[in-house]
């Protein structure tokens, strides 16, 4: 017995944060326009990176923008849409597609952030 509740307990903190799926994809805009890029962050705090830009997406007109770090907001947009992909861009795989990656400064203020995001939502 109490083995089967440790085990539903390390599977639900396990889960609880379960990592974004990675690899490349394209996201699609509410105007149909697409760009590529990769899911990155957990369940709890996620953002896509594209062409070394921090994109976000905004539920209320469903369009994905630009972001910048801050401090106090965290992720905010830039009211900026990511560059649309061409027709041949289209056409192409995502095997072939070669990003660019976040800046180093932007990894750790996003790692600081997402502690920072986390520590609220669970204290200890």
């Amino acid at each position: 017995m109490y083995t089967k509740i440790f085990l539903l307990i390390s599977l639900q903190v396990a889960l609880y944060s379960a990592p974004a799926i990675s690899g490349l994809r394209i996201f699609t805009q509410a105007d149909g326009t697409q760009f590529i890029g990769e899911l990155k962050g957990d369940s709890s705090f996620h953002w896509i990176q594209s062409n070394g830009e921090i994109i976000i997406y905004n539920p209320d007109d469903k369009f994905y923008y630009k972001a910048v770090i801050t401090r106090d907001k965290g992720l905010v947009s830039t009211g900026i849409k990511p560059k649309a992909l061409s027709k041949t861009q289209q056409a192409s795989s995502l095997k072939q597609v070669k990003q660019k990656d976040i800046s180093q400064e932007d990894k750790l203020n996003l790692r600081l952030l997402n502690k920072k995001i986390k520590s609220k939502n669970h204290p200890q």
